[in-house]
């Protein structure tokens, strides 16, 4: 008999089925040891740090150890990412007195294949891996430990203090600034309205006025004249189907789309993932495999039409990206999750993998320059467009906007012209998607830590979601402002994003963890 060790019991239900007889398959249900809960835990000099057993947890390994005392080889096959590895570090020491052949094996998706290749490809701890877990986790809590106190007392009131949710809070607090700062701005508009072929459509003289009575003389020029067609031009343009999923591309779409919560999207997808339906749903990389883009590439053929099929793609990652790790995609087509919000999931993230390999979107841009004859001088645009082949859009319902056919020369009696008013818009509050993709951008932040750092702003009161958008509290902006007098460097993008980049050093094996969490510390937290 073997021992598999995942972390997940339905992830461990689901492998169970692969694997038959001869095999054991238990779950750590998440860590096995952590930094204790109600101190520091961690030697400021030294920077050595104590853990303890989560609770419940040291009977668990208990268990596991009778077992891997009867056990020909074990297999720790945790989560293929930093705190995956940490997780099959700590069973691992735990366990190494018990079974010699302890093995750490890892895969993204999981089906009877996928298994057996890892199997095969077994190997020890990637300890840098972990050293960048052990970084993450002592920085965390060296800002958390000694700031939140400070903050507190400061403040009189209970605060804690993170090092990528302050970032993120200051990127709330500044929108609702602008929000609050933003100056109506009007501007006018000389509009005409026309109707051919029974197709009405816009053209607008591409002046703006700042005042109604700057626009009334060129109004009163235009409002009874006949206008003439000056030119009319088409030009063929090719869209390209967008990437597939990655994690903060996925949590924006199905909060969009779906309604659903970071904390809900992650929890369905990381379900999904367990019963063997998508790949591992926390990546950065928007790569495919090239046996599954070959795969869904046979089946859009299958399906659409040899006409719908696109090309392999090969993307351009960002620096650090995971590239062992592929896209979030479904791992077979022809399954279907029978839970309806599951199901939602599957389809919102089986179509964009889809879209993502089919031919580009063929439109036809339809441009007109209409004068008055009145005014010849004066030189109104309409601008529309026209499907000719829908491509990756046809999981869309795009709706052409199309001129009719014009020819120079034409005249045409407007049915209107008339003066626009457009009112400049504040931006928009973000939702819990928009946020984590704009975090993205800034490289603040990792498909790990999404889910949770939105449900920390809410949990803490530092955020509120009205229309489903996140709103800042008085709590929220005041601990901002205090940030931004005493700790800086703790609430700049900048610095924020350097913090991840020397995390991802050490994943890489070019930094020693120790030395860089002593830098970063005393950068981010000495006044």
């Amino acid at each position: 008999m073997k021992l598999l060790v995942v972390e997940s019991p339905t992830k461990a239900r689901t492998i169970k089925k692969f694997l038959g007889e001869g095999w054991w398959v238990f779950a750590t249900k998440g860590h096995v040891k952590d930094l204790p809960e109600n101190e520091l835990g961690v030697d400021l000099n030294t920077l050595e740090f104590r853990v303890v057993f989560v609770r419940g947890k040291k009977k668990l390994l208990d268990e596991l150890a009778k077992i891997a005392k009867r056990a020909e080889e074990v297999y720790i096959a945790t989560d293929p990412d930093r705190e995956g590895e940490a997780i099959a570090y700590w069973v691992w020491d735990y366990l190494k007195r018990f079974n010699k052949n302890i093995w750490r094996i890892a895969f993204y998706e999981i089906l009877p294949s996928a298994i057996k290749k890892a199997l095969h490809e077994k190997r020890n701890i990637d300890m840098n891996l972990v050293y960048s877990q052990f970084a993450r986790r002592v920085l965390d809590r060296l800002i958390g430990y000694l700031i939140s106190p400070k903050a507190s007392k400061d403040l009189k009131t209970t605060i804690s203090v993170g090092r990528v949710q302050s970032p993120a809070l200051r990127l709330i607090v500044e929108r609702e600034e602008q929000i609050e700062n933003h100056k109506k701005k009007k501007s006018y508009y000389i509009k005409a309205v026309f109707e051919k072929d029974g197709i009405t459509f816009q053209a607008t003289l591409p002046y703006r006025f700042e005042k109604p009575s700057n626009a009334e003389p060129f109004l009163n020029k235009v409002k009874d004249s006949l206008f003439m067609v000056k030119s009319f031009s088409i030009k063929e343009e090719r869209k390209p189907p967008p990437k597939p999923f990655n994690t903060a591309e996925y949590l924006k779409e199905a909060n969009q789309r779906l309604g659903l919560t970071v904390k809900e999207a992650q929890q369905l997808a990381q379900k999904l993932y367990e019963l063997g339906y998508i790949t591992y749903p926390r990546t950065d990389s928007h790569r495919i495999s090239e046996e599954k883009q070959k795969e869904f590439l046979s089946y859009i053929s299958d399906t659409y039409g040899r006409d719908y099929v696109g090309k392999p793609r090969k993307f351009k990652e960002r620096q650090h990206s995971q590239l062992a790790h592929e896209c979030i995609r479904p791992t077979r087509l022809d399954l279907l999750p029978s839970e309806i919000k599951e199901r939602q999931v599957f389809d919102l993230i089986k179509v964009r993998t889809l879209q993502s390999l089919m031919a580009d979107w063929i439109i036809e841009d339809q441009k007109a320059i209409l004068v008055p004859l009145s005014a010849e001088n004066l030189e109104f645009e309409a601008e529309g467009f026209r499907t000719l082949f829908p491509g990756w859009t046809i999981f869309e319902r795009v709706q052409d906007q199309a001129l009719p056919p014009l020819e120079e020369g034409h005249i045409l009696k407007p049915k209107k012209v008339f003066l626009e008013e457009v009112v400049s818009k504040p931006p928009e509050r973000y939702t819990e998607g928009t946020l984590i993709k704009k975090l993205e951008s800034l490289g603040i932040g990792r498909p790990s830590t999404y889910q949770t750092l939105v449900d920390t702003l809410k949990s803490r009161n530092y955020v509120v979601v009205e229309k489903g958008r996140l709103k800042p509290t008085g709590l929220g902006r005041t601990l901002v402002s205090y940030l931004m007098e005493n700790y800086p460097r703790l609430v700049d993008y900048g610095f924020t994003k350097l913090m991840e980049d020397k995390l991802d050093e050490i994943e890489e094996g070019r930094r020693d963890w120790k030395e860089l969490v002593r830098e970063l510390y005393q950068t981010a937290i000495l006044r």
